[in-house]
């Protein structure tokens, strides 16, 4: 068992980052460091004095390199001034409706309530019915991408990131850091919706106040007008709209109010009761059918949004970023030490293991063989998981990815055998056996006349043993290791 290494740890009533704000954070740093790690001497020191796991340690590097980067200042920005955004666009589209239902005004500021009322929550409704499908198709698709990629919460979000001053020079990798981690915690939909319900509650919010105003200081005339449609489908239209409306005790036209308003308008215009009656059915239908559902809408998707937030991982143990810096933070830390009573003094922690795989199958993977190195080693089985690879953190990182994406049950890794083992070839062994169940080196000479000799083959074994991985075979002979991948099977019993 590895005893965690005592260090000072910072009072409980630390102030600790939101988990989804360190969530993006860290996402972010694994986009910007795959250009190249980032120097992180002082911010490792850091966290190695202050957190006392493995876990927290990593987390307050991500913070403290994201804090030097301005990541955190960033996002608060964000949250700033995407409420004047989001105003801003709720602003445009209450114009946009307005300009649409002036279309529909006479001169003698006589209005067609019908086309109004299509005029005013038209856009609306397709983008809400849009919404709900969406959210509908991507939980029955147990898809991680939520619905709502081209919505205006999205729009809002892409315009807030680029906003013209104040430019963060890695605000794009934020932006896809924080899509990422929403999609990746199934969140996207609810901040998008939120997002989306708000603007579309501040419009229809501005149109209610719009048209309170006009129709309590203006005299306008509602009517409807039609060439092929007959006055029972007005008459059943404005009795079906009018329903909830009239649950909340506004007033709407009846039958004769329809009929009369239709067929002899001119007569009605100077019947103030039936016009007042019409305006509160517009008003009432934008309120009950726009803004109402926007706001329970908006108000849903942040529950569920702050709900879920707090619940978001900000390390994913699995990722092989996550696991190359807590290689780099072993090496880095002087007091971590092994208390296991089997571990043969050496001071350091052993793999472990994979638990699961698919049993009968293993891998093949040469680590920084020369040129002239025959490949793949000749008398072993075949196998169709076979890599090669030169070293370099991009290929080890890949080697594992497929480590874990293929779960063989057992690995072969062919080293060269008069090279030394050095700091990196640690941290790659300790990574792939994570993704195995049972794990050997193969030592490969130049050639294939040449044998390895003892002094390589005892080299190996000392570095094993003191790297603390005395689980991992070793094997001098491809014979050997033959037999190690697919042992004979045993005789039957008579």
């Amino acid at each position: 068992m590895t005893a965690a290494p005592v260090h000072a740890t910072k009072p409980q009533d630390d102030a600790r980052p939101h988990p989804y704000t360190l969530a993006v954070v860290t996402e972010a740093l694994r986009r910007i460091e795959a250009a190249g790690p980032l120097d992180d001497h002082a911010e490792v020191q850091q966290a190695l004095r202050d957190r006392a796991t493995r876990t927290d340690q990593l987390q307050e590097r991500a913070w403290l390199l994201g804090q030097r980067l301005d990541l955190p200042q960033e996002l608060a920005r964000w949250r700033f001034w995407g409420r004047w955004v989001m105003l801003v666009l709720a602003a445009l589209l209450a114009l946009a409706g307005f300009a649409a239902a002036r279309s529909v005004l006479a001169p003698d500021r006589s209005i067609n309530a019908v086309a109004a009322l299509a005029s005013l929550l038209g856009l609306h409704a397709i983008t809400f019915v849009v919404w709900i499908v969406e959210l509908v198709w991507s939980y029955g698709a147990r898809s991680h991408v939520a619905g709502g990629d081209r919505s205006l919460g999205r729009f809002a979000l892409a315009i807030t990131a680029r906003l013209p001053w104040e430019q963060n020079p890695h605000r794009l990798q934020l932006l896809r850091a924080s899509v990422r981690v929403l999609q990746r915690e199934r969140l996207w939909p609810w901040f998008i919706g939120m997002l989306s319900h708000s603007i579309w509650a501040l419009e229809l919010a501005l149109t209610l106040v719009v048209l309170l105003f006009g129709f309590a200081f203006q005299a306008y005339h509602l009517s409807w007008e039609t060439t092929i449609l007959t006055p029972a489908f007005f008459q059943k239209f404005v009795h079906l709209t009018g329903h909830l409306p009239a649950l909340l005790g506004l007033p709407i036209p009846d039958a004769a109010e329809v009929q009369q308003v239709g067929s002899a308008a001119k007569s009605a215009l100077g019947d103030p009761l039936a016009q007042r009656a019409w305006a509160w059915w517009l008003i009432g239908c934008v309120a009950v059918y726009g803004f109402l559902p926007r706001l329970l809408l908006a108000l849903l998707s942040f529950w569920r949004w702050n709900a879920g937030s707090v619940r978001v991982k900000p390390i994913d143990p699995a990722d092989p970023y996550t696991q190359r810096i807590l290689q780099h933070l072993d090496a880095q830390d002087p007091g971590g030490h092994v208390i296991d009573a089997d571990d043969g003094g050496t001071g350091r922690a052993r793999a472990p293991f994979r638990a699961q795989a698919i049993p009968g199958t293993w891998a093949l993977i040469g680590f920084e063989l020369p040129p002239e190195a025959a490949w793949p080693p000749a008398d072993l089985p075949p196998t169709g998981n076979t890599q090669r690879i030169e070293g370099g953190a991009r290929e080890r990182e890949q080697a594992i990815d497929r480590l874990r994406s293929s779960a063989p049950e057992a690995l072969v890794l062919a080293v060269h055998a008069a090279s030394s083992p050095d700091r990196g070839t640690a941290r790659f062994v300790r990574g792939v056996v994570n993704q195995v169940q049972r794990c050997a080196l193969l030592l490969v000479s130049s050639s294939d006349d040449d044998d390895v000799a003892d002094t390589d083959d005892q080299r190996w074994a000392r570095w094993l043993n003191d790297e603390g991985l005395g689980d991992v075979r070793l094997f001098a002979s491809t014979d050997a290791a033959r037999d190690w991948v697919a042992p004979a099977p045993a005789p039957r019993a008579p």
